[in-house]
Order: structure tokens, then C-alpha cells, then sequence
């Protein structure tokens, strides 16, 4: 499953960055405010270098991928795909990691340069296993079916939990979903959630 969801977010994220400009690459990446497009896609070749290398240590603490960035500060972009794509190809399986992180940062990408949404399968496929596996206490409906069997039950559109969940929503967002009871939203997050609301 991780194989297919990096390699297709890969392929998709490639396409959409040779097409963007010097401003489009410039551009501040609202759900990585720190961020440019070219620092995102330099974290991306980063993360995919350091695993073919073994320099997984602090992984994925925000010094690990600050040296990505910090390593990569000024080279062109299409040298920072040709890196990405050479990695890949030394990496003998994809981890999960590496996988969500890949997807994660094609969404945070499309929606900074005014693309359509990330395709619904890798979204609505790994959703599935954060519900089962991280959030055993929910039951959650969505537009696509309910997940889980938890005692507490929450409804919520599939997309929104996804992002909450890589810390791309603001408390104050996830407290507005329809809880059947109150929750504590931050057991919801994989990172921590945003100071501010995100809306994509």
C-alpha cells in the first residue's frame, strides 16, 4: 500500500512543480508557514535522501527537516526532483513514514498553488488505518462510510479529520465538529494542532 501511495503522490507532485513558476515556487506554504514551495519540495528530496542513507536519527522532529531545507537552500528545483526521483530508486521498500509524509506534503503543495484537492484513495485509504489503529476510542462517520467502534462517536468529513490528524487544523476547528460528547481534540493529532484555523 505504501509503495503505491509514494511512488503515485511522487509522480503527481513532480508534475505540478515543473509546471510553476519563479513566483509560484516562492510562494509561502500556508500549512507550512516557515515554508516556500521550493523549501516543501527541498524537505521532500531531503526525507527520501536521508532514508536511502540510513541519517534517520531525529526523525521527524523539525531539526531533521530544517537540515533538509538548510541543505538545499538555493539549489533549482528540478535538480531538487532529480535528487528525489534518485533516492526513491535506492530505497529498497517505502516506509509508511516517508509514504504519509509524501501525501501530506502534495496537499499542503495543491493547496498552496491553487490546485484541486488531493485524490480521494490515498486520503480516504490510510484514514481507515489512523482511525483503527491511533483512535480506538472514536466511531467516526463520514461522507464515505463509518470507521471504527469506539465510544465516542464523531462526524466529520473524511478530509478534514485526515488533515487534523497531521496537525494541519486548529483546535478551534476540531472542537466544532459534530462530538457526540466532549473530547479532548489534541488526542486526535498525530503533530500538535495548529495556533491558527486552516481552511483549504
Amino acid at each position: 500500500m505504501f509503495e503505491e501511495i509514494y511512488r503515485e503522490s511522487r509522480h503527481r507532485t513532480v508534475g505540478i512543480t515543473m509546471g510553476l513558476s519563479t513566483e509560484e515556487l516562492a510562494r509561502p506554504v500556508p500549512a507550512c508557514p516557515e515554508w516556500t514551495v521550493h523549501q516543501l519540495i527541498a524537505h521532500l528530496a531531503g526525507v527520501a535522501a536521508d532514508f536511502a542513507s540510513g541519517r534517520v536519527e531525529g526523525s521527524p522532529g523539525e531539526e531533521w527537516t530544517a537540515r533538509h531545507v538548510a541543505e538545499r537552500e538555493g539549489v533549482p528545483v528540478l535538480d531538487l526532483l532529480e535528487q528525489w526521483n534518485a533516492s526513491t530508486e535506492l530505497l529498497d521498500k517505502i516506509p509508511g513514514q516517508i509514504a504519509m509524509d509524501a501525501v501530506t506534503h502534495e496537499a499542503n503543495l495543491r493547496a498552496a498553488v491553487g490546485r484541486e484537492r488531493l485524490p480521494d484513495h490515498p486520503w480516504q485509504t490510510t484514514l481507515t488505518g489512523i482511525v483503527t489503529r491511533y483512535l480506538p476510542d472514536l466511531t467516526v462517520t463520514t461522507e464515505f462510510g463509518v470507521i471504527g467502534t469506539g465510544h465516542v462517536a464523531l462526524e466529520v468529513d473524511g478530509y478534514e479529520l485526515w488533515r487534523a490528524f497531521f496537525g494541519r487544523r486548529s483546535r478551534k476547528q476540531m472542537e466544532a465538529w459534530h462530538w457526540s460528547e466532549p473530547y479532548p481534540v489534541e488526542k486526535v493529532t498525530f503533530f500538535p494542532p495548529r495556533d491558527t484555523d486552516l481552511t483549504e
